[in-house]
This record gives structure tokens, sequence and C-alpha cells, in this order.
């Protein structure tokens, strides 16, 4: 795997295609795509609906939100395209941020992926096993906690003593996913008489798709924040772009391809989740799909649901505790974390204790809609810097080319919508739009005091920052 020690992408490069299992003759289109899709379907499209149902009371206006999001990823995917074809390196927002805009706004990307990248998904995952596996127990529950709990501790024991998650056993649980969401779609549509889907308004919600007024707007902007977070995994092929081949054009394409086709599983499968069930038994449910799947199949299918989702997000937990603690080693090798992050013969186990800490911290801290308010809108945040980024790009590479006009149109639709969803949290999510702002905040202040940051952070390529988003996340 060892590249040439001139190429001042190759440490990263290597270290992330270590992570991913990959030849060094590079990722091809396939697998790229099925990178995005598997870091796109995690737990957020199992949870979301049954949320979006109580703050919006139609199942209309859910499938709006959820259309709205999915216009939001596919403009988001031709912006991140757009930057990796000018820039086809490994290191995702790090790298676009510290190169077009200032080393602030990279080391803030970095910073970002501490806190919002693996920490708060990790609890989320683990929290989204429990919540499935243990169907009799309240959310809150103590039980659903400290099985959550659990599942991180093991998955840190594993990882410290040497093992870790096969690849082909991830792209089997992924597989799982796929199959099982077709065949929940297929049962509903194909084989569910129309007389027995359920799915109306909750009594004295006002009915149809478009809210009749500013403060409906609002609301269902409001509830784009966790929904988004189900999409944020659009871009995750250019954390990877170095170890691609032909990455300038490959990555665009399959980040595009794999929206697309993920954006339709979404439509598809929350209309059965909105649709299907009576409005009232998943109305604040974070077990929507388990609900919907009784609905339409009863309780076989139930079953089968329950299993697959606990697995997914389980290997979610496994994933992200075996990337995020190597992206701080390499953060660390590159100045901007502490150098014991770095970790002796390969193995980051301070790192991973940390990591599993923090995320800890943050189960009992928060429940999971709390969590997924904050990573939708941390990581749309983020993601809306890093598309702003492409306005710099002539400045910064003079010979680039420049926006072609659906690149431009994408990257409109893009901040537009980030800025309707981060300004109707501010008043519909005021702690989740706090806790966002305080942790943008700790991070500059971390970069303002950090020693040696000017010269790791104009570093060509970043971190290898594999921001793993299988919770939806």
């Amino acid at each position: 795997m060892n590249e040439s020690s001139s190429d001042p992408d190759s440490d990263s490069n290597s270290h992330s295609g270590e992570l991913l299992g990959v030849a060094p003759a590079g990722l091809g289109w396939t697998t790229l795509a099925a990178l995005v899709i598997a870091n796109m379907i995690g737990a957020g499209v199992f949870t979301s609906s049954g949320y979006s149902l109580a703050a919006l009371g139609s199942p209309g206006r859910v499938m709006l939100a959820w259309i709205l999001c999915g216009v939001w990823a596919v403009c988001g995917s031709i912006a991140y395209g757009s930057l990796v074809a000018r820039l086809p390196h490994s290191g995702g927002e790090y790298l676009f941020l510290s190169r077009f805009v200032h080393p602030s706004i990279g080391f803030l990307a970095g910073w970002i992926s501490v806190i919002a990248g693996f920490t708060a998904p990790i609890a989320a995952a683990a929290l989204g096993a429990a919540i499935y596996c243990l169907p009799d127990f309240s959310e809150d529950a103590t039980e659903i906690k400290l099985l959550a709990c659990s599942v991180i501790v093991i998955a840190t024991v594993l990882h410290l003593v040497g093992l870790a998650v096969g690849a082909a056993a991830q792209n089997l649980i992924v597989a799982a996913k796929l199959a099982l969401m077709f065949v929940l779609i297929a049962w509903a549509f194909l084989f569910t008489s129309a007389d027995s889907w359920q799915g109306q308004p909750l009594p004295n919600a006002e009915p149809g798709w478009s809210p009749s007024s500013l403060a409906g707007w609002i609301v269902l902007a409001g509830s784009m924040s966790w929904i988004a977070l189900s999409y944020t995994g659009f871009n995750a092929a250019i954390y990877v772009a170095g170890e691609s081949r032909n990455a300038a054009q490959t990555v665009p394409r399959a980040m595009l391809a794999a929206t697309l086709l993920v954006t339709l599983i979404y439509l598809l499968l929350n209309y059965v989740f909105v649709f299907a069930p009576a409005a009232e038994s998943i109305a604040g449910e974070g077990r929507v799909a388990m609900i919907a799947a009784f609905a339409v199949g009863g309780s076989g299918l139930e079953w089968l649901v329950r299993v697959t989702i606990v697995l997914a997000m389980v290997s979610s937990v496994f994933a992200m505790l075996l990337a995020g603690p190597r992206v701080y080693q390499k953060m660390a090798e590159d100045g901007v974390m502490p150098a014991f992050f770095k970790g002796a013969h390969g193995a980051p186990k301070i790192a991973t204790l940390v990591q599993a800490g923090l995320s800890v911290l943050a189960l009992f801290a928060a429940d999971l809609l709390q969590l997924m308010k904050y990573l939708g809108l941390t990581l749309s945040a983020c993601g809306a810097l890093a598309v702003l980024s492409l306005w710099w790009v002539r400045k910064k590479l003079p010979h680039a080319p420049g926006l072609r006009w659906w690149e431009r149109a994408a990257l409109l639709i893009y901040l537009a919508i980030t800025f309707c969803i981060l300004a109707a949290s501010w008043k519909e999510h005021p702690a989740e739009f706090n806790a966002m702002l305080i942790t943008f905040g700790v991070g500059l202040v971390v970069y303002l005091i950090w020693p040696g940051k000017q010269d790791a952070v104009l570093m060509p390529s970043g971190a290898a920052h594999l921001e793993n988003k299988a919770v939806d996340g």
C-alpha cells in the first residue's frame, strides 16, 4: 500500500486505503457508489418519520420534507463533485476548506469530525440498536441506555484486542439492509390491499402536503434538520478520492448516481412508513419501521425488520469505532491533535478509548431525537461551508475550470435549503442550535491556542477525514 514518500498525499491516502481494504490500483465507480449507499442508509431512515409526523401532523407533509431533503442531497452531491473535480485528493472538508478558504476553517472541519462526525453518531447508532432490540421498553428507559452503552463497550474491547469487523461482513450487512428495504416496499405495494393502508393526518391536524402558513413552513423546515441526517452520507466518496481511479470524473458520478438511488428508496420506504400504519401508532415513535412492517406484513415481517436494523446499527458502531480513532491518529500525525493519539505500532488504542468515552457521555447526555437534531444541524452547516468554498476555487486554483450553470444552480439550491433548515431550527430547536454554535465556537478557540497549527493545516492533503454517517446517518 505504500506510495512514494515524495507524494504529499501518500500518507493519508495509504492510511484511508488500509481502513477500506482496497488495492493500490484504486477504487472504481461501483465501489465508490456502494460506499455512498452504505454511509447514507443508517438509523435515521428507520426512526425519523415518526418524529416528523408528531411535529407536522400530516403524512403528506412528512413526505414533502423527505422530498425537499432529497433535492438538497442531490444538489449537495453535485456541488461536492465539483470540488473533487477541481481538487481530486483525499481529505474531504478538511482539505477543501483549508486550501480554498482559510486554515482555521479547515481545522474546524476536522474538529467537527471529532464531535459530530463520530462521537454523536456512535451514540445514536447504539441507541437505535437498543431501541429496536428492546421494543417493550420506552425509548428513554434506563435499560435502553445501558444496553446501548454495552454495545459501545463491547465494540471497544474487541477493537482494543485487535478484532475488527471485516469488510466482507460489513458488505453483507449493507446488502441485508437493502434487501430488507426492497422486501418491505414490495410487500407494501404489491401484496397489501389498498383498504388496509391507514395513513391519515393526526386528529386536529391540517390535512394536505403543503403548509398553508409561514408558521407551518417553519415547523416543516425545522423537522428537516433530523431528516437531513439520513442524507448526509451523500458525500462519503470524497474522503477516499485519493484512492480512486480517475477521481475527478469517477467520484462525482458515483456520488450523484448513489444519491439518486438512495433518494428513490427513501421516498418509497417512507411512503410506506407514514401511510401504511395508523398515524397515532407512529407519531413520536422511534420504532416507525417496526410498526409499519407489522401493519403491512404482520409479526413475521416485523421480526425480520427488527433483526436487520439491530445488526445494521451494531455494525455502524463497530465501523465508526474502527474509523474514527484512525482519523484522529492521522490528524495527530499532521499536528492538529494531541501526540498521544498517534498510538503505538499503528494501533490507536488511546484514541479508541477516548472515542468510546466521548460516545458514552453523549449517550447519557441526550435522547435519540436530540442527537439527530444536533447531528443534522452540525453536519449540514459544515457541509454548507465546504460547498461555499467553491466560490474561492478560481482564486486559489487559477487554472481550474469555472463553475458550469448546473454546478452553480446546485450550489445555490443546496445553500438555500441549508439556510432554511438552520433558520427554522434556530426558532424550533434552540437547544440543539446553540449546541451546534458551541461546537463551532470551541473548535475555533482550540485552533487559536493550538501550537504549530499553521504548518499542519496547510498540508496539501489534510487529514484522512473518513467521516462515517452510517447512523444517518
